[in-house]
């Protein structure tokens, strides 16, 4: 904390520079009428106006407020040691030793530094002389004394708040969101509008959906954060809350076990005296829904590819049931660009051995066939129709095998609630003592059992219920493909790949028969199998969004119903193609950029030499008036230096003007520059032209 500079005008020859310091530990006991730093401050100054006639003069004032006396690491003691390093401090005085500093491990190395420095501890209530071993041990005593009693009040507070938590109490802290608290009841109530919104986040996330989707539908209806007031060091006060919510800060209003009325004290849970706002099984689900998108990520250090490539981690062998993965080749197109291949996951690692018929397929003619036909498509409605028809019938196939799989986890789920429940009952009556730590790593494998089979009872609800819907019109689909189409050519790469993953779920490739149609030589036939969430592809375009963030919990959670699309393609060589992609069945198009012709060869314009400025600016200055050089060089952007310049070369012979008149071409009037003929000017005629013809000369040669 910067100095406070004293108000003293005593000189300073001959006399003891002191320095204030002064600490409390709460935010409680600053910005009162009169606080506990500025008492300590005013007690430390009346000491040194009892001092003065020994020459003590106030330098500085350093202050601590809000901070623990548990270590030196604090802006005003910073400021106050830098300033003995200095050599501007010979005195630091202080209320009390403990104002100072309650560590004794710290106490050491500070003492030393003041003793290096030569500098002192004085205090107007204690006698901190250490010159003596009585004294030294004195101190140190005070050290520990003050140590103990903050390390004595720390734990008698966490003892009192283990009682008030093991009988269901607040322990304090900010209030909830979702809660108030009630000054009669001395706990939290229910908050009329946020507990109803705290249940529908719980219920959302039951049902997989994304914690990024949730805060946007909060965001978009005008909920925000609570708004909350926060009181600095400084005793300022700054609101903090009234925010938009995010994914993260919905990720910890979930995890809270207040909400579903336990209190969470040093890692344990106890029944809490308040309402709970969600049911115990709501929040198990919720939290068993989010679980898997908290574990973190292994870092990757592999940088990103530089080359986009639009169907990255959604393209994938037909064959060798693999993704494809991008790559390049170290070969450019005739427009400077990597050519782009899309690579079997097989045939990548097993190089020459993999026996895979797809192996590479070109990237910008694959993202072509798959971009050009969804547009193509949309005016087609028999071939949605058609394509709707077979998904439909799909989905009611699946609905036996989907329910035999629901009624299976529910009965597992009811034999694991009942050992969790035998197992709590085990360890509360304490009959098998010796057997708890069993019990208890039981219990959790039992629990991280539960809520996997939760997640999986949650997805196939959501299939069931997807099978179950009503039909799609195929206007809608017809009408959402149309406005893809229209949409992603205008977006970032980015945000292209994140729309196409909105609803292409896959796409897999397989080598393709011969068509009847005849095709040109080298042309290879290839079988598309697009596989799309209809559902995610009407809400998307009906409202024009990007998911910007995706997670893979996220993409599980997408309705089961889809829409599968298959289409044969023609990919035509890359050299010397009108038009590389032509899609066969179920219609015939043919899609991507016709090459642009080499543009012909440009006739050059004529460069005339500057002697054809220089007559033109002497025309003007004869037949205007009021033209001098100046208004010509402001009017033609240039420095009556270099109109000057110019109009030298009317000083030449006439015959050399004449032949400077007759250069046309760049090379020519490169051969005699403005700057080489000026200094012919000031020559005689005779000079002139013998050095022009020698200029002419060796020019040629």
């Amino acid at each position: 904390m910067p100095a406070i500079p004293s108000n003293s005008s005593r000189p300073r020859a001959c006399t003891v520079p002191v320095a204030i310091y002064s600490r409390v530990s709460t935010a409680n006991q600053v910005g009162g009428r009169f606080d506990s730093c500025e008492s300590q401050a005013a007690v430390c100054r009346d000491f040194i106006a009892k001092h003065a006639h020994d020459g003590w003069f106030e330098v500085a004032c350093f202050s601590d407020p809000a901070y623990s006396g548990s270590s030196m690491n604090r802006p005003g003691v910073r400021a106050l040691m830098r300033q003995i390093e200095a050599g501007e401090i010979k005195i630091v005085l202080i209320f009390k030793l403990e104002r100072v500093l309650r560590s004794t491990d710290e106490w050491g190395p500070f003492r030393a530094f003041l003793q290096q420095h030569g500098c002192r501890l004085v205090s107007p209530t204690e006698d901190l002389s250490d010159e003596t071993p009585s004294g030294r041990l004195k101190n140190n005593l005070l050290m520990s004394v003050a140590e103990y009693e903050r390390l004595n009040t720390a734990e008698k507070i966490r003892i009192k708040l283990n009682e008030q938590a093991k009988r269901g109490f607040w322990t304090g802290g900010q209030v909830p969101f979702g809660y108030v608290y009630d000054e009669k009841l001395q706990g939290l109530s229910p908050h009329p509008t946020e507990a109803n919104t705290l249940r529908r986040v719980f219920e959302l996330a039951a049902r997989l959906t994304s914690l990024t989707e949730i805060a946007n539908t909060l965001n978009d209806e005008g909920h925000r954060t609570r708004e909350r007031i926060f009181s600095r060091r400084d005793g300022s006060k700054q609101n903090i809350g009234g925010k938009r919510f995010r994914s993260d800060i919905i990720r910890r209003l979930i995890m809270r076990p207040l909400y579903a009325g336990r209190v969470r004290m040093n890692g344990k849970e106890f029944p809490g005296q308040h309402a709970a706002l969600v049911t115990p099984e709501l929040w198990q689900q919720a939290n068993a829904a989010i679980r898997p998108a908290r574990e973190t990520a292994p870092r990757r250090l592999r940088a990103e590819s530089k080359h986009f490539h639009l169907l990255k981690g959604i393209v994938h062998c037909g064959c060798c049931r693999r993704a494809m993965i991008p790559n390049v080749c170290g070969k450019l197109d005739p427009d400077g660009k990597a050519y782009r291949y899309y690579t079997c996951g097989y045939a990548h690692k097993e190089r020459a051995d993999a026996k895979c018929p797809v192996r590479h397929v070109s990237a910008s003619a694959l993202e072509t066939a798959v971009v050009g036909f969804l547009g193509e498509c949309s005016q087609h409605q028999d071939i949605l129709s058609a394509t709707m028809a077979k998904s439909r019938e799909r989905n009611q196939g699946e609905r036996a095998p989907l329910r035999a799989r629901l009624t299976a986890i529910e009965a597992k789920l009811a034999s694991i609630t009942d050992q969790l429940r035998n197992c709590a009952k085990a360890l509360v009556l304490g009959q098998v003592a010796a057997l708890d730590d069993i019990l208890q790593e039981q219990a959790m494998a039992l629990q991280e059992e539960k809520q996997n089979l939760l997640v999986e009872r949650e997805q196939l609800r959501v299939e069931l219920a997807a099978c179950d819907e009503g039909n799609i019109s195929i206007e809608r689909v017809s009408t959402a493909i149309r406005k893809f189409a229209e949409l992603l050519p205008a977006l970032a790469p980015d945000e292209q790949r994140n729309l196409i993953s909105l609803f292409l779920a896959r796409v897999e490739v397989r080598p393709s028969e011969k068509s009847g149609t005849p095709v040109p030589a080298y042309t290879r036939l290839l079988e598309l199998r697009l596989k799309l969430r209809v559902g995610r592809l009407i809400e998307g375009m009906a409202e024009q969004v990007v998911i910007e963030e995706r997670t893979a919990l996220a993409a599980a959670a997408d309705p089961s119903r889809t829409m599968l699309l298959t289409i044969n393609v023609a990919l035509a060589p890359a050299s010397g193609a009108v038009r590389p992609v032509t899609v066969l069945t179920p219609i015939r198009c043919e899609l991507g950029m016709t090459r642009r012709p080499p543009a012909p060869a440009s006739t050059p314009t004529p460069l005339l030499h500057p002697i054809h400025r220089a007559r033109a600016w002497q025309r003007r200055l004869e037949t205007e008036p009021g033209l001098n050089r100046t208004k010509l060089a402001a009017e033609e952007g240039l420095s009556p230096g270099s109109i000057t310049h110019h109009m030298k070369l009317l000083l030449l012979a006439d015959d050399i003007q004449a032949k400077l008149l007759d250069l046309t071409t760049a090379d020519q009037v490169r051969r005699f520059g403005l700057n080489q003929l000026k200094a012919l000017a000031d020559l005689s005629i005779d000079e002139q032209r013998r050095r022009f013809t020698r200029l002419a000369g060796q020019r040629a040669g």
